[in-house]
């Protein structure tokens, strides 16, 4: 095949060939083969700038009429019609050519198709990118060739996208006061955090891209890569404690957190680190355990302690933003918890006022309506607003930078409760009070009094809040001492048992009430309040005793359904209470 047909001023043949022109028809016809082959589209021309062929995908790229590629049209004539119907861009790749006029115009571009290489790209109205790549060869003929790049471009974009995200990700992850890698479904590093850099004495570079196999002893590797597959295949959080060494020192029991993020196909597993408790705590190295919930661990927040026992309140009717913004907070070592709308906030923040618990923060959803912030602003809390589409980036940042500049919180006072002893609510919040029942409620005699223990200050608000609006007697304790010794004293006919409370837990607890004697009502239905729907502290909620299990983040409908499947009775006792 030679290099173009022949130029029209060549007459001579080629020896042994009797029909040029089919051969000049083959050369066309394997140069649109071509063309359509990679997408592009091809424009030949000789020395005399005359076109000796043009691709029939050159149309997509210049939408001229056929004529304008039949062989022998001037180059100077396509430009010239592309200019007149406006497509000066797509004939010439330049966005500045707007502002010459016609002549000024094509001379610029005839000049640039005689460069002996000349490429640029260009952008049209419909956010579609062509590369025009044009040469002109020694022999004189020149080609320009167009392909379409959108696409390319966009991965560009998501490519550069991404690479930012990991950026912010890795800023979130170096702001975090405990130890995190990240795993990929081959279960490589591909991040890792300055604390758990440090804690490895490992640095980053030498980190991502290999394996926890290289960074912990062999038997400990193991059980954090099983662990990490089980995760990555099911989608099932775990924890569970292992003896590492980390920072030079012996090894001590590590809670190990594990869980997966992102989408299918593009899955990563997150592992975190927290300290347990001292080496009595921890399982035999063979057999490592997931930990029962105990009294609350260190904060993961600032190194200093500052957002230790900080109080955050998330406002959101979005189901997966308070998910998120839980996490998140949880992450940072707050006390948090949600409200879902307007009602829900003001009648919250009277409950709080009434009580004396202070709100350090407040994260609402910047969809919800302005009379949420209204009311904040009312009380005096603090609050920031954040978009759905920036929680996972912004939000860690936010709170940081928010709550930070805040003075010490005040220290709590010990075993503070609430309670439905005869106390008088405040005047002028009569809707908050505490007190579902007269004080025959608390009285052992009481049929439909619901015990509930719990130590959290936040979560003892929502649970007055929705007892009180479900119409039930209810008494809240602390600690699981306390509500062992209610037990026998008030005879409740519900418990609602957090597992994670200070002295004795909640699994202790309930297998001291169960081991109480049957005549003291042994047999009084608990409901386990968890806060992670691990499988195994749904087993060992079982195990101790326990009936049922609802999870936080609570709402009224849950609340109510579990205490109705176990006491059906109590509804018809407290409606004519």
């Amino acid at each position: 095949m030679s290099e173009f047909p022949p130029a029209p001023d060549q007459d001579k043949r080629r020896q042994g060939h009797d029909n040029p022109s089919a051969e000049a028809g083959l050369d066309a016809a394997l140069l649109d083969a071509v063309s359509e082959a990679f997408s592009s589209g091809f424009i030949i021309y000789d020395r005399n700038d005359h076109l000796i062929f043009a691709s029939r995908s050159a149309r997509q790229f210049l939408p001229l009429p056929a004529s304008f590629f039949e062989p022998g049209t001037r180059l100077r004539d396509i430009l010239g019609a592309a200019y007149d119907l406006g497509l000066r861009h797509a004939a010439s790749g330049q966005s500045d050519s707007a502002s010459l006029s016609r002549e000024e115009w094509l001379t610029r571009q005839i000049a640039a198709h005689w460069k002996e290489r000349h490429e640029i790209q260009s952008c049209d109205n419909d956010k579609r990118w062509t590369r025009f790549s044009k040469r002109r060869l020694s022999s004189g003929f020149g080609f320009c060739v167009m392909s379409d790049i959108t696409e390319q471009k966009r991965r560009d974009e998501q490519w550069r996208a991404d690479v930012e995200r990991v950026q912010l990700t890795e800023e979130i992850l170096d702001n975090l006061a405990h130890p995190v890698f990240v795993q990929d479904r081959n279960l490589q590093l591909v991040a890792v955090n300055k604390v758990f850099c440090s804690a490895t004495s490992v640095g980053a570079d030498n980190a991502l891209g290999s394996t926890i196999t290289t960074l912990f002893e062999a038997q400990v590797a193991e059980r954090l890569a099983t662990a990490s597959r089980h995760v990555l295949e099911t989608g099932v959080t775990s924890s569970l404690t292992l003896p590492m060494r980390l920072y030079g020192d012996p090894p001590r029991p590590i809670l190990v957190h594990v869980q997966r993020v992102g989408k299918p196909g593009r899955y990563l597993v997150v592992s975190s680190f927290g300290e347990v408790g001292g080496a009595a705590d921890f399982a035999a190295p063979h057999e490592p355990q997931i930990v029962e919930p105990r009294e609350p661990e260190p904060s993961y927040g600032t190194d200093d302690g500052r957002l230790n026992g900080r109080k955050a309140l998330i406002v959101t009717g979005d189901r997966e933003f308070e998910t998120r913004a839980l996490e998140i907070m949880q992450l940072l070592g707050l006390d948090s918890c949600c409200v879902r709308d307007e009602a829900e906030l003001d009648a919250f923040l009277s409950v709080a006022r009434s009580v004396g618990v202070s709100i350090d923060l407040a994260i609402v959803d910047a969809d919800l309506d302005s009379r949420c912030l209204e009311l904040l602003q009312a009380v005096d809390v603090d609050y920031i607003t954040i978009p759905a589409f920036d929680i996972s980036g912004d939000l860690a940042f936010s709170v940081l930078d928010r709550l930070t500049a805040l003075q010490a919180p005040p220290v709590p006072a010990d075993d503070w409760e609430i309670t439905t002893e005869d106390i008088p609510p405040p005047p002028s919040i009569e809707a908050a009070s505490f007190v579902a029942a007269p004080l025959a409620a608390a009285t052992p005699s009481s049929p439909s009094l619901v015990l509930v223990a719990e130590d959290n200050e936040i979560n003892q608000i929502v649970f007055s809040q929705i007892l009180e609006g479900l119409g039930y007697a209810y008494r809240i304790c602390a600690d699981g001492e306390t509500v062992v010794r209610l037990r026998s004293e008030l005879n409740p006919a519900i418990i609602l048992m957090d597992v994670t409370l200070p002295g004795i837990n909640g699994f202790e607890a309930a297998r001291r009430i169960r081991q109480l004697p049957e005549e003291l009502g042994a047999q009084t239905p608990i409901i386990g309040v968890l806060a992670q729907a691990f499988d195994r502290d749904r087993e060992a909620c079982f195990a101790s005793g326990m009936d049922d299990v609802i999870l936080k983040p609570l709402s009224p409908d849950v609340v109510d359904q579990a205490i109705r499947r176990l006491v059906p009775e109590i509804a018809r006792i407290a409606s004519t209470a």
